[in-house]
């Protein structure tokens, strides 16, 4: 590797700056055999910028990863300043006609793999796992698979639930928060079976595009269907036009997911 100053550090530290480009989408660390799962947003609007270095593959973050922010309907921008998510009971189907014995060799700790009869089988991490959504990175675990065939994941949220906190774009005095509670049991199945090569990633991205746009935000707030008092806003106080904009958020935060794998 040439010399970068501020990598001159410990293998330690270059290891976790790899894990954090990995989370990001960002290309080039050599992360060994490690095969993850990986909870996001939508990887494509992330604000990270970051400078490559050719001779060495790596990528060096230039600025941290800002969140996106999130758009009604009828373009009332928020900032989305920190999402989070605690899973559980992940279960991962395998396509392709693979089985339990196909991938009982490669499984990492912590993992394990039932076939009832006549149905898929199935890996399964038990958890729970921590997670901050816009990084990506996981608190204190790594969530590895097998490599194999995957086409569908099945988990149910932890303590506390999905949370996102927000800031009103235009008006930073005031925000409104986001959530789904505990226990909410969650699935996304891909198009088409999905092939997870020894040291990619499957990733599960919640589509935070999605969560705000069937709603005509802007209006209602315009016209008063939304309270104006205090810091914070709840969806469920919308009424008139948006009247059950929290139930349609949380659906669409529950339903709107997106599975795919890459090769890092």
């Amino acid at each position: 590797m040439p010399s970068i100053p501020w990598l001159r550090t410990s293998g330690l530290a270059v290891t976790v700056l790899c894990l954090s480009l990995m989370s990001l989408g960002l290309s080039g660390c050599d992360t060994g055999t490690h095969t993850r799962l990986i909870f996001s947003l939508n990887a494509n609007p992330l604000g990270a910028s970051s400078l490559a270095v050719p001779a060495s593959g790596v990528r060096a973050m230039t600025s941290p990863p800002t969140p996106p922010d999130i758009t009604s309907g009828d373009g009332m921008r928020f900032h989305l300043e920190d999402a989070s998510v605690r899973v559980s009971d992940i279960r991962l189907e395998l396509a392709g006609g693979l089985g339990c014995d196909d991938v009982r060799d490669q499984l990492p700790e912590g993992t394990g793999c039932v076939q009832p009869e006549g149905s898929p089988a199935t890996v399964t991490l038990a958890g729970p796992f921590g997670i901050n959504l816009p990084s990506g990175n996981v608190s204190n675990a790594v969530m590895e698979l097998p490599p194999g065939t995957y086409r569908r994941i099945d988990f149910v949220l932890g303590k506390n639930g999905f949370t996102a906190q927000t800031l009103h774009a235009g008006d930073a005095s005031w925000g409104m928060d986001l959530d789904l509670p505990e226990g909410t049991a969650m699935a996304v199945e891909a198009t088409s079976d999905l092939r997870l090569e020894e040291g990619g990633s499957l990733r599960v991205m919640f589509d935070q595009n999605a969560w705000l746009k069937e709603l005509p935000l802007s209006a209602c707030y315009q016209n008063g269907d939304w309270p104006r008092p205090g810091p914070k806003r709840s969806l469920d106080e919308v009424g008139g036009e948006c009247q059950g904009a929290g139930d349609r958020a949380r659906d669409a935060i529950r339903t709107r997911l997106k599975l795919q794998t890459r090769s890092f």
